[in-house]
């Protein structure tokens, strides 16, 4: 995979201890997505795990040309458990990088965001936070955009959150989240 990407750029903390966003661009299509998860495993502008493997297929699949990620926790970690016992899973410039984010998909209509964080996102109420960002950036969309999309993702889990993608399929649709 490393080959098909046009462009590469991952935003890491001094220390290589957070991860503040990853981005690559997989086509031409002028479409952006945002991609909301956990945490940052070990992907990077080189190495993909396969949870980056799983977004950027199944962002190629639904015709977008740049994917970014970013987390409700920055803190990287192939094991999402190790967020329960760090000081900082947030990481201290984190949200700073969301809300640039979210603020850029509600200026950009030809920007969609995808919520997949799963579970575990209810740690700290994280989900709960970032939540009501988005929903305050979404009414600034709405009113820059007729017809806008709102945030998206594939399906809900049991306890009624964004599935994390790695449990999708290549194919899976993206569909309105509220």
């Amino acid at each position: 995979m490393k080959n098909l990407f046009i462009e590469r750029n991952c935003l890491l903390s001094a220390n290589k201890l957070y991860r503040w966003s990853l981005s690559y661009k997989i086509s031409k299509s002028t479409k952006e997505i945002i991609f909301i998860g956990l945490n940052p495993s070990l992907s990077d502008e080189v190495f993909l795990d396969n949870t980056t493997k799983k977004i950027i297929k199944i962002s190629k699949n639904n015709n977008y040309g740049k994917v970014k990620l970013i987390n409700l926790f920055a803190l990287i970690s192939s094991k999402p458990e190790k967020l329960l016992n760090h000081k900082n899973p947030i990481g201290y410039l984190n949200n700073n990088h969301i809300y640039k984010n979210l603020k850029y998909w509600s200026e950009n209509k030809n920007c969609d965001l995808w919520l997949g964080w799963g579970d575990q996102g209810k740690f700290l109420n994280r989900n709960q936070k970032i939540v009501k960002k988005i929903i305050h950036y979404n009414l600034i969309r709405k009113n820059n955009f007729d017809k806008s999309l709102g945030p998206l993702f594939i399906k809900k889990t049991i306890k009624d959150n964004p599935i994390h993608p790695l449990y999708c399929s290549d194919n899976s649709i993206l569909q309105s989240y509220f």
